[in-house]
């Protein structure tokens, strides 16, 4: 088939969808959410941390909002910690603690564990996920632009640097890991 009989095949079937009342999915946007990114910006299981590690506050750090893209539109709730232990320390700590109030780790909390940018996901029946994933400071320099860097922000000595944050439909509902 040529290009122009090619287009022309489209343009009636997009026509007719259009006249049909069939339409592209309906995408959702960030209008009207911020009832909903406050509620999660709120969730208990966000402040679980360990003893000793401290939440780097404030834009862009730590905080909720909702993201809009070409994909759809979704909220999302951060907290960037600064810690002095290590990472398996960390999610150990979330192993423990946030299965006791109803996450459940997705996958192997040991697996990636040493590489360089890791990701866990805790999933719960009714609740929004939340994500537990370890930055590199030049992660960190590079994402943030942060100079100095947050640990010196902070006056902390930090060594492992990590975001614990939860992910939920503009509706509120769950989204899965």
């Amino acid at each position: 088939m040529n290009m122009l009989a090619l287009r022309a095949v489209l343009a009636v079937v997009l026509m007719g969808a259009g006249l049909s009342g069939c339409s592209l999915p309906h995408f959702e946007t960030c209008e009207g959410t911020e009832a909903g990114v406050a509620e999660l910006d709120q969730l208990p299981a966000l402040d679980l941390h360990p003893k000793g590690a401290v939440v780097v506050a404030g834009a862009p750090w730590s905080g909720a909002d909702c993201v809009d893209d070409t994909a759809g539109a979704w909220l999302t709730a951060d907290r960037l910690y600064a810690y002095g232990g290590t990472r398996r320390e960390v999610v150990e700590y979330y192993g423990r603690e946030a299965s006791a109030l109803g996450w459940r780790p997705a996958d192997s909390l040991g697996r990636g564990l040493d590489r360089g940018y890791a990701v866990f996901c805790f999933e719960s029946d009714d609740r929004p996920s939340i994500t537990l994933s370890f930055d590199s400071p030049e992660d960190l320099r590079e994402f943030y632009g942060t100079q100095p860097h947050p640990a010196e922000l902070l006056g902390v000595d930090a060594r492992t640097f990590y975001s614990w944050s939860a992910e939920a439909e503009t509706d509120g509902s769950r989204i899965d890991c």
